[in-house]
């Protein structure tokens, strides 16, 4: 018998499996930050896809083939928003991104690292925000010869140690345990939006405490020129008595 043909577009493929986005708050707190700050990054390219912790299938007519990268970025894609990703639709990742924690440990470096490569993904990072399981616990891997091999460290344009990922023209590296992106078109880190919020509401208070100096400023030199002025118009009238009282004194004297 001739083999039975799946119609794919009628599977129901799950928008989540049922897992938590991270482990703890910290776990949380390093995922938003790539995502947030690759999102901003990316956000006026039509063509650049940014993903986080989004079921991600491979196999037309298989709901259960499916990964959850962390943060993932995609070139040649429309940049819309979607429910979940078909990479036989679209195109694979370019960078994955995986914030290893006790419960996805194994999985980050002997399945997902497997699949991925399988994929085509050309780079793929790990990162242990605790140290707990990762010797370096940044690390980067680039995809030759359809395997990953580790990525050497270097030092970075802003003095630091880290991996450059060539794929996104970025560096990654670590400011004491914190995962940092930094990026050299702009001369610093990328930022999320509460640290741009944050820059400029402290950039706003130092505006108002500059202006705040100003007005100060201001106020005491207008009170030295009212003080300047009354006093030239104070000598200004003992000048005008002092030729009275001459001339007086030469009208009695005759000198």
């Amino acid at each position: 018998m001739p083999e039975a043909v799946v119609n794919t577009s009628a599977v129901e493929y799950p928008t989540s499996d049922g897992k938590p986005v991270a482990e703890t708050d910290l776990h949380f707190d390093r995922i938003t930050y790539a995502a947030q700050s690759l999102k901003i990054r990316y956000a006026n390219a039509p063509d650049v896809y940014v993903g986080a912790n989004m079921l991600v299938y491979d196999e037309p007519g298989n709901p259960r083939r499916h990964l959850a990268p962390d943060v993932f970025v995609v070139f040649g894609v429309p940049n819309h928003r979607r429910d979940l990703f078909k990479i036989w639709e679209e195109k694979a990742p370019s960078f994955v991104l995986e914030i290893t924690s006790k419960s996805t440990r194994k999985e980050d470096m002997t399945t997902k690292r497997r699949r991925y490569a399988a994929w085509g993904v050309e780079e793929y990072f790990l990162y242990d925000p605790r140290a707990e399981y990762l010797a370096p616990p940044l690390q980067g891997l680039a995809l030759r010869e359809g395997a990953y091999r580790p990525m050497p460290l270097v030092r970075l344009p802003n003095g630091q140690h880290g991996h450059t990922s060539e794929s996104l023209g970025v560096h990654l590296w670590l400011r004491g345990s914190e995962l940092r992106l930094f990026d050299p078109a702009i001369g610093r880190d990328l930022q999320t939006h509460q640290e741009m919020r944050r820059a400029l509401e402290e950039a706003d208070t130092r505006l108002g405490e500059q202006s705040s100096a100003r007005t100060a400023a201001e106020v005491r030199a207008a009170e030295l020129e009212e003080r300047a002025a009354e006093f030239e118009a104070r000598a200004a009238e003992a000048e005008s008595e002092n030729a009275e009282l001459r001339a007086q004194i030469r009208s009695l004297t005759g000198k």
